[in-house]
């Protein structure tokens, strides 16, 4: 007997809707009823039966976790079902989509091995000492640090450098000691501090 529409067997499927949350075998009657219309709906979208019988899986399950917010007068229980079979199917999509552009991002990139990372961390070591460095090199003079940029750095013997910078030989080699035992003596300092 239908009445507004609405038969006996749906309107005792939405009184029991709230309940397969809690009681399996509201849950399993459920299941049941509306199994087939739920792998018709995925079916016809999907292409890989993995895909439908996860998606399935994924929509009863939400359909328990969510069933005490079903609101008969909202729709049938058939209804409520393929809405959470929607948004199972969209969080897919949009998952796959998220997989994709990660595997993109990797395309054409190796994996590294354990010489690789080792190498790399040497490096960064290496980096982040340099860094200090430069940092320590703001503290000496303007003509100290010209010094040890122009010998440490660019590779000019001391003698080359000294002509560079119109000093004598001799004062430049004195200049370029005593600011390197400084750089020193401030690199043992913040490696101890660390």
């Amino acid at each position: 007997m239908a009445i507004d529409g609405v038969t006996d067997t749906e309107a005792l499927d939405a009184e029991r809707v709230c309940d397969i949350g809690r009681d399996p075998s509201a849950l399993a009657a459920f299941y049941a009823a509306h199994y087939a219309d739920v792998v018709r709906y995925f079916a016809r979208r999907m292409q890989n039966p993995h895909d439908v019988a996860d998606l399935v899986a994924d929509t009863f399950i939400a359909a328990m976790e969510n069933a005490s917010k079903y609101d008969p007068r909202r729709g049938r229980p058939l209804a409520w079902l393929l809405g959470i079979g929607h948004n199972t199917l969209r969080r897919f999509y949009r998952q796959r989509l998220a997989d994709r552009q990660a595997v993109a991002r990797f395309a054409g990139r190796r994996l590294l091995d354990a010489d690789d990372i080792a190498l790399l961390e040497d490096q960064i070591d290496n980096e982040r000492r340099a860094h200090r460095a430069y940092r320590m090199l703001g503290e000496l003079s303007a003509t100290d640090r010209e010094l040890v940029e122009l010998v440490d750095v660019t590779g000019l013997t001391p003698k080359e450098a000294a002509t560079a910078m119109g000093l004598l030989p001799g004062m430049a080699r004195v200049r370029l000691f005593r600011a390197r035992a400084k750089l020193r003596s401030a690199l043992r300092l913040q490696e101890e501090l660390e």
